[in-house]
């Protein structure tokens, strides 16, 4: 029985993998001209997209019921793809920042 137990848990885990992959791979659409180039995930069912029409970066809010656009941006899809050397701050510096700054308000 614990045999069984195993074996239907390893296959569940190999169907979990195999649909990981899988799902990387397919995309919802092909268009060309509309992207979504980060999400970030601010509670259930709410987030922020960076999408790119046409070139034109904009900001969208997204939830359940509403779709809103909160600003267009100036850079374009190229010049936003394009990191710095040192890319984005690391998780330390960016909490030494943010306690240097609460500290230094706290003067």
């Amino acid at each position: 029985m614990i045999m069984a137990l195993v074996g239907v848990l390893a296959l569940v885990f190999l169907l979990f993998w195999i649909m990981k992959k899988f799902n990387a791979r397919v995309s919802l659409s092909d268009s060309k001209n509309m992207k979504i180039l980060e999400r970030i995930n601010l509670g259930p069912d709410k987030m922020l997209l960076l999408v790119s029409v046409c070139g034109k970066c904009m900001v969208l809010g997204v939830t359940t019921n509403h779709t809103e656009k909160i600003c267009d941006l100036e850079q374009t899809e190229e010049e936003l793809m394009q990191r710095p050397e040192g890319g984005n701050p690391s998780f330390g510096e960016s909490f030494k920042t943010v306690l240097g700054d609460m500290l230094n308000k706290k003067k």
